[in-house]
Formats: C-alpha cells, structure tokens, sequence
C-alpha cells in the first residue's frame, strides 16, 4: 500500500475514534446538562423545591431523547402540602442544536400522570432553603405539550370545603411567549352534570408567590350535559362562552340552550335559554351571578344572586333575586303544572329564590317567596272561563245573561286581574291576600295548593256591586231578598267563599263557618 494511503487510512482512523469520542463525551454531557435542566428548570420557575428519582437520556443522532421518573416539585418546599407538580413519567425530544441555544428550545415534552396542586392564597414556605443550583437556569421554550389524562386540583383553606378538581382527558401545550405564557387546548369531562368541555387559550406566565394568581384566559365549548342527575329535571344543555381572571376568580360570560328542559313533576319540555355573566371562586367552585337573563318561551328571567357552599350542609345553595316584568303566565305555568297550562296572559314577578342543597327532589328543596300581578288573564279551559264570565254578569246585576258553562264559552270573554303574595316552600304553594278582580266582582283569597296532587285550598271573600237577590232570578230572587241585609257591607253584597279541587277542575262554594280568617293567618 502506498504511503500516501497509509496515511489517509491512519487519518481516518483517528478522525472517526475522535468523532466516537465526541459522540460519547457529548452524550455524556448532554445527559448530565439535561438530568440537571429539569429539575433546575422546574425549582426556578415555580418556586419550590423539584425532585427527580431518574433520569435517563440518549441520542439519536441529530436528536436527544430524555425521560425522567416521579418528578415532583413542592412549592416553597412545603412537603406537608401535596406536591404542587407531580410527574409519574416525563419523555422529552430535543435537537441537539436546539439544546445549545439560548433559550434551549424542546421539541416535543409527554407528560403522563400529570398531577398539579394549587396551593391557596397566602401559603407560607417552610423557613428551609429552595433547591439551588448555583446559578440561574437556562430559559426554556417548547413545542408542544401533551399531558392526557392530567388532573387539576386547586387548594382552599375554607374549612369543610373539599379541593375543585378537574380530570383533564386531553391536554395540549406550547411555549412561544418570552414571558413564559403557555397556549393550550384541552378537553375535560364535567363530573356535575356529566358533559364534555373543550377549551383553548392562554395559561400563565406562572406567578411565582402566589400559584392561585397566575392568569388563565380563554374559550369554552360545554356540550351533552345530561340535566337528570339533579333529581326533579331533566334535559340536555349546551353552553359556549368565554372567561378571564386568575385561577382562584375566573370572570366568565357565555350563553347556555336547553331545548328539552322539564320539571319533572310537570313533564313539560320547554326550551330554556340563558345569558350569563358571572365570577367563579376557583379554590370552591362558589359562583356570583351579575346577571343571568333566562328565557322560557316569550318571557325573560333576570336573575342575580349566589351559588356557594355552606359549612356544614350538603352541596350547594343557591340564593336569587328573580324578576320579570313583561312575562306570560303560561310560560312559567308550564315548568309547575302537569296538564295545559290553565292560564294565560301577562305577568310580573318578583320573588326570592333559594334551593338548598341535598339528595331530594329540587321541587322539595326550593323556597319562594314574592310577589306577582297578573294583568287581563284568561283561563283556557271553557268551562272555568264561563264559570269566571258568570260570576262577573252575576256581580254586575245580570244574572239572566249568565250561560251554563257546559256550552261554549262567549268570544267576549271576560278578562281577569289578579295579584297578591306567595311562598313556595316544601312543594306547596301559600298563597296571602291575593286579589282576583272581574268587571262586578272583586276576590281576596288565601290558602294553599299543593303541587302534587295539584290540589286547591283557598278561601275568602267575593265583593260584589249587585245585592245578593239581584244575581238570580225567580222564585230564588225573592227569597234571597231577605238575606241581602246579612250580607250586604257599605253598599255592596260581601260573601265567604272557598276553592278546592284542583286547578284543572277547582270547586267553589259558600264558606260560611268563615275560614278564609284562618287562611289568611296561615298565609301570613
């Protein structure tokens, strides 16, 4: 062999052990570079004290791939608290090119057994020293973040109050922001009630001293949410909005369609629509609604009030101020009564709605207590409606137009005003001082109605304009004439009445041992 190929096989030789060697002290350095980043990364930019109880790392060239197990960090070193990041196995993929800039830029980071803990406000350290690696870590960015099946826990010192937590089925991050910003996309399963959420923004950047302040903003899509674990409704909704603030108080707007909602009790689908602006208490999941406007049918809903646990009892409670001014009976008719609604026409209401946490029917836990005017109503079944146009001919004098209410109703029927007081409390409706007002007749009626069986129990009084002869005819006329005096008061005739049976088919008649005084205590 020639000299000259000696010393190129030599040469080449040399050159290739050199490169071998470069490869493995690079390998080597690259591993040690890397099992240092991690945890120094992690202690830097989330103040705490990060663990990692192996670390392994290799090249394919022109690629570093690394993975670490039961990564842990714990905030301010506080090892009584849950650690704030938990990491059964982390994988990561990186250029090697890329890990020798500045920041080092990571390709693709798999996280699995994802856990993060986020301490509440004002956590204090442990007095100890935070991890220290002598100098300031390299800053990071990275490609893409997949964390499935990640579980987000955030923290509260509210006694009797449990952590919120979410299970996170999908979890997509990346890093482009100087500031430390993180993109995500996520979808998430809703445990109360059960629906799948998918959301998109931005998390972050990461406040150092207090975790529960780091900002989040984004959007959310809230679909199949199954109404029918709380027991007394039923449906399925749907929601789309947005939220900004910062992990413990999120502000959120949005909207939410429910096309089949029901009561159980009544059965009748509805389609309940509303628009919600609202606070939420992160550590609690207590909500502070300013306002959500509900629409049923033609009528609006304006509610504001509470959603927030109290210690000591079961759930939720949730506390309103709910008013409509320009409503239609029949809507809100259709949410309590099983059969059609028996009235319709205008309405206003304003009450005060609580609904008591607990394993009951909702119609068993909610309290109202209000009041409301209902403004030229009119009953849809004709029987009833002839029954209301008789009483009216009858207090105005004219008993020889009144029709049996077995024929059908006149087209003129007569329209009615009601308004007065009520409470709803454990399924029966109190009603107090209500009026009932008809051309000839005026009605003051309190009492009760059960919403299930639906049953009436009311009683009071019926003031008319006639005197008590002058509402029939005949023979009844004249003997009544005797009686006029006993019920006559300041120039009209006044009777004690009472209603029972049921709305569809209430039953009136005299009340002469007086109870209507016995009702209006009750409903007081």
């Amino acid at each position: 062999m020639p000299p000259r190929a000696k010393l190129a096989l030599k040469i080449a030789g040399i050159s290739a052990a050199a490169l071998l060697a470069a490869l493995i002290v690079t390998s080597v350095e690259i591993s040690r570079h890397l099992k240092d980043l991690v945890p120094a990364w992690l202690s830097q930019h989330y103040n705490g004290t990060a663990q990692v109880a192996d670390f392994h790392a290799s090249i394919a060239f022109p690629f570093v791939l690394g993975s670490a197990e039961n990564v842990t960090l714990h905030f301010k070193g506080r090892e009584d608290l849950p650690p704030m990041i938990a990491i059964r196995k982390l994988t990561l993929r990186a250029s090697i090119w890329e890990l020798l800039r500045n920041p080092v830029r990571i390709a693709s980071v798999q996280l699995e057994g994802l856990e993060l803990n986020i301490p509440p406000r004002d956590t204090p350290g442990n007095g100890g020293t935070i991890m220290n690696f002598g100098r300031k870590a390299r800053e990071a960015r990275f490609g893409e973040i997949r964390a499935d099946g990640a579980v987000l826990k955030i923290l509260t010192q509210k006694p009797g109050t449990s952590p919120r937590e979410f299970d996170i089925r999908e979890l997509r991050l990346s890093s482009t922001d100087p500031e430390g910003a993180l993109e995500f996309h996520a979808k998430l399963s809703n445990p109360m009630p059960p629906g799948e959420i998918t959301s998109s923004g931005v998390f972050g950047p990461w406040n150092l001293e207090v975790p529960s302040e780091t900002p989040v903003k984004g959007a959310y899509v809230f679909e199949h949410a199954d109404l029918g674990v709380f027991r007394g409704i039923a449906g399925i909704l749907s929601s789309t909005g947005q939220y900004k603030g910062v992990l413990d108080q999120i502000s959120a707007q949005g909207t939410t369609d429910t096309p089949d909602f029901r009561v159980a009790r009544a059965g009748h689908s509805v389609d309940l629509k509303t628009t919600f602006d609202a606070t939420i208490d992160g550590t609690d999941g207590d909500t502070y609604l300013h306002p959500v406007e509900a629409h049923v049918g033609k009528t609006v809903l304006i509610c504001q009030g509470k959603v927030e646990h109290t210690e000591g009892k079961p759930g939720k409670e949730i506390s309103l101020e709910v008013n409509t001014q320009d409503g239609r009976i029949e809507d809100l008719l259709q949410l309590a009564v099983k059969e059609k609604p028996p009235m319709t026409g205008p309405v206003h209401l304003k009450t005060n709605f609580e609904l008591n946490g607990g394993p009951k029917d909702i119609l068993d836990r909610l309290t109202l207590d209000g009041s409301f005017g209902l403004d030229a109503i009119h009953f849809t079944q004709s029987a009833v409606q002839q029954r209301v146009d008789n009483m009216s001919k009858r207090g105005e004098g004219k008993p020889r137009e009144v029709i049996d209410p077995s024929q059908a109703i006149a087209e003129d029927d007569v329209a009615s005003n009601m308004n007065g007081g009520f409470r709803l409390k454990d399924g029966v409706l109190t009603l107090s001082a209500v009026q009932f007002q008809i051309p000839g007749a005026a009605l003051e009626i309190s009492g009760t109605y059960a919403l299930e069986p639906e049953e009436l129990e009311l009683y009071g009084t019926i003031r008319m304009q006639a005197a008590l002869s002058q509402t029939t005819t005949g023979f009844k006329s004249v003997l009544l004439r005797l009686a006029d005096p006993f019920f006559s008061k300041n120039g009209h005739t006044v009777l004690p009445i009472k209603i029972t049976g049921t709305v569809q088919h209430p039953h009136y008649s005299l009340d002469l041992g007086r109870k209507e005084e016995k009702a209006a205590q009750r409903g007081k």
